[in-house]
Order: C-alpha cells, then sequence, then structure tokens
C-alpha cells in the first residue's frame, strides 16, 4: 500500500467528516448549496475525469493505428450512448436498473484500486463499497426525496419496492452496514499493516455521509472527494505505466475541450429546466446525461484496469 493513496485517504476521510459535520450543525446551508457543490464538482472533475477515455483508448491498443483508433472509439462510444439513451425513452425502469448496477460496479472499482490485494478481497471490498453507497443514494438519509426523482424519470417510486416489506431505518442501517462489515471481513484475514487504520475511518464516514447528511449534498462530496479523483489518479499511473510523462496539469489541458462541450450541454439542460421549475425533473435528467456518459466510459476503464494488472 503506497504511502501517497494513505495520505489521501486521510484528506478524503477529513473532507467527509467536515462534510458530515456541516450538514449536522446547518442543514439549511448544506441544503441551499447542494446544487452549487455539485456544479462545482462536475465542472472540476467530473466531466473532466471521463474527457480522457479516448486518450486511455488509444494507448490501450497499441497494435492499431491512429486512424483506426480514433473510428474505433468515437464509433463505440457514440452508438453505445446513443442506444442506452433510447432504451431510456422505452425502458426508463429498465435503463434505471442498469444505471444502478454499473455505478455499483465502477464506484465500488475505483475505490478498491488503492488496495494492493488479490482478487478475492478486493471484489469483496469493491462489491460491498458499491452495494453500500447505491444502496443508501436510494434509502439514505431523504428516501422520500430521491423516490420523488426516481418516479420523474421511470414512473416508479423506488419507495414502492419497500412498501409493508421493511422499516426505511431498517433498510438505511442495513446498506450502511455493508461495506464496514466487508471491510471487517478482510481484514480479519489479513496481516495489521496490509490495511492502515484510516481505511477503517474511510469504511464508516463513506456510509455515515450518504446515511445521515442531505443526498445531493453527500453525493457531491463522495462523487469529487472519493470517486473522481481516486478515478483520475488511477487513470494517470496507467499512462505513466505507458511511458507517458503525465500529471494534473497535463490532465486538465488534455480534457479541456471536450470538458467544454460537456460544459454547454449541461447549461443548457439547467436553463430549459429552470424554465419548467422542476427539481425533481433537473436532478433525474442529470442523472440520466450522467449514466449515458458512463455507459461507454466503465467499459473503456474496464479495459484498462485489466491491463494496469
Amino acid at each position: 500500500m503506497g504511502k501517497t493513496y494513505n495520505q489521501e485517504t486521510i484528506h478524503q476521510v477529513t473532507l467527509g467528516f467536515a462534510a458530515l459535520i456541516t450538514d449536522l450543525l446547518f442543514p439549511e446551508f448544506t441544503e441551499a448549496i447542494r446544487f452549487w457543490v455539485l456544479g462545482i464538482v462536475i465542472i472540476l472533475v467530473g466531466m473532466p475525469h471521463g474527457s480522457l477515455d479516448h486518450i486511455i483508448a488509444y494507448h490501450s491498443f497499441p497494435e492499431k493505428n491512429k486512424t483506426e483508433k480514433r473510428i474505433w472509439f468515437y464509433g463505440y462510444y457514440t452508438a453505445l450512448m446513443a442506444a442506452y439513451a433510447m432504451l431510456w425513452i422505452w425502458f426508463p425502469l429498465f435503463s434505471f436498473l442498469i444505471f444502478l448496477l454499473i455505478t455499483l460496479y465502477h464506484f465500488g472499482q475505483a475505490d478498491a484500486e488503492r488496495f494492493q490485494l488479490p482478487s478475492l478481497p478486493k471484489n469483496i471490498l469493491l462489491y460491498s463499497r458499491g452495494l453500500t453507497i447505491v444502496g443508501l443514494i436510494l434509502y439514505g438519509s431523504d428516501p422520500v426525496y430521491i423516490s420523488e426523482v426516481v418516479e420523474v424519470i421511470t414512473g416508479f417510486p423506488s419507495l414502492s419496492l419497500i412498501s409493508g416489506y421493511v422499516e426505511i431505518p431498517v433498510l438505511t442501517l442495513t446498506f450502511a452496514s455493508i461495506y464496514p462489515i466487508g471491510y471487517l471481513f478482510v481484514l480479519s484475514f489479513l496481516q495489521r499493516n496490509e490495511l492502515p487504520a484510516i481505511y477503517l475511518l474511510d469504511a464508516l464516514i463513506v456510509p455515515a455521509l450518504f446515511a445521515i447528511a442531505d443526498p445531493i449534498f453527500a453525493f457531491s462530496v463522495y462523487f469529487g472527494g472519493w470517486h473522481s479523483y481516486n478515478h483520475i489518479r488511477t487513470m494517470l499511473n496507467y499512462l505513466n505505466n505507458r511511458d507517458l510523462d503525465v500529471s494534473m496539469n497535463w490532465f486538465y489541458k488534455k480534457t479541456l475541450f471536450l470538458s467544454l462541450i460537456s460544459y454547454a450541454a449541461l447549461a443548457a439542460l439547467y436553463f430549459i429546466m429552470q424554465a419548467f421549475g422542476d427539481e425533481d425533473l433537473l436532478v433525474g435528467l442529470l442523472f440520466i446525461l450522467i449514466s449515458v456518459l458512463t455507459l461507454p466510459h466503465i467499459f473503456i476503464v474496464e479495459t484498462m484496469y485489466r491491463k494496469f494488472r
């Protein structure tokens, strides 16, 4: 386990703790700024971290020439995004379930890459962490609000899945416990120095953030402070291992053009939804947009992870 990852996890835990305390002490404040925080996170790391996919793809297939790489990448990316967008139009509930599954895997994968562990314990951490995050996005601190958003985009409120079967606090606690239990299970089979104590705090603060804080605020803090940053670090490490000398400055320069296009699309979506005055619809469409961008992205990074190992 590299010291750099340990130090970054300390920073992440500190960020999560500060965000949690802020929400507990000033809930009205966090509710007022939650979309500003989400917007800043998407601009600074959210969109840029997905705008590196073409470079990752080019360096993953050195046997192809430059023209073949471009045709393959843009054809694949466009076709998959279009297909998934159409699926959202025809089968919104099915598409939403796909989004939950890919989010579970993708979030867990990006965070578990910090652990230099064999595949079985790493996969336990991957899936348990992903399940905790996705479960708490749906049934965390404000499941009624999230259920309304889900109903707007799928026609099916997520609370109806559990109505009459389980109490919300019990379900929240269950999902919040999955990753810490998975972490402790893995820890019990390892030497004490293989997983420093800071990772136990990390296993507790992330579920607490989603279970207690405002859902949009919690997602924003996690998406920027953990997922996107961890993912960027992994991609830069991958490219450095491909004999490129890359850094965060290089990353932002390389992703600027595609990020600007994404920002323009987000701005257009925002102003259109503002005209309708429907916050739930705005949040729902934002997550649809993220899902459409994430599906081809996850296949690119899966190739990267396999080649990296």
